[in-house]
C-alpha cells in the first residue's frame, strides 16, 4: 500500500506539517514554564507513540485482526486525548495560553476533531522518535 501526504491533505480538517509544528511550538512554550510540565508532556508523548504504533500497522493488517485490536487502538487513542486535555488544563490553571488545544479541536464540538487529535498525537511520537538518533 502507498500512501502520500498529498492524500493526508486531501481529507476533511487535516492539520497540516506546518499547523502541527506551530501548535507543538506554542504548547512547548507553556510547557517550558509550567511547573511539572515536561512530566505531563512526556504522558502525552509516551500515549502518541503507544498509538503510532498501533494507526502506522492499522491498514496492513487483515482485518479480522483489526476487528480483535479495535479496543486496544481506541483506548490509545483515548490516552492521546486524555493528555492533551491533562495538559491544556495545567496550562489553563496556571494562567497559560492554551489556544493550541482548541485549535486541535475537541470532539465535543465535532467528531471529527477526535481525528485531528490522533493526527497530533502521531505527529508529537513522529518528532520524538527523529530526535532520537
Amino acid at each position: 500500500m502507498i500512501t502520500t501526504y498529498s492524500e493526508y491533505l486531501e481529507k476533511p480538517s487535516v492539520l497540516t506539517f506546518e499547523d502541527m509544528n506551530r501548535l507543538h511550538e506554542a504548547m512547548l512554550a507553556g510547557v517550558r514554564s509550567l511547573e511539572g510540565g515536561e512530566e505531563a508532556y512526556d504522558k502525552l508523548v509516551r500515549a502518541g507513540t503507544n498509538y503510532i504504533d498501533t494507526r502506522a500497522g492499522w491498514k496492513l493488517m487483515p482485518k479480522p485482526v483489526r476487528k480483535e485490536r479495535n479496543d486496544e487502538r481506541t483506548a490509545r487513542h483515548n490516552a492521546v486525548i486524555i493528555a492533551l486535555d491533562e495538559l491544556a488544563d495545567k496550562m489553563k490553571e496556571a494562567g497559560l495560553d492554551t489556544a493550541w488545544r482548541e485549535e486541535i479541536g475537541y470532539e465535543a464540538d465535532d467528531k471529527v476533531n477526535r481525528k485531528r487529535c490522533g493526527d497530533f498525537g502521531c505527529y508529537i511520537a513522529f518528532i520524538n522518535s527523529i530526535n532520537a538518533r
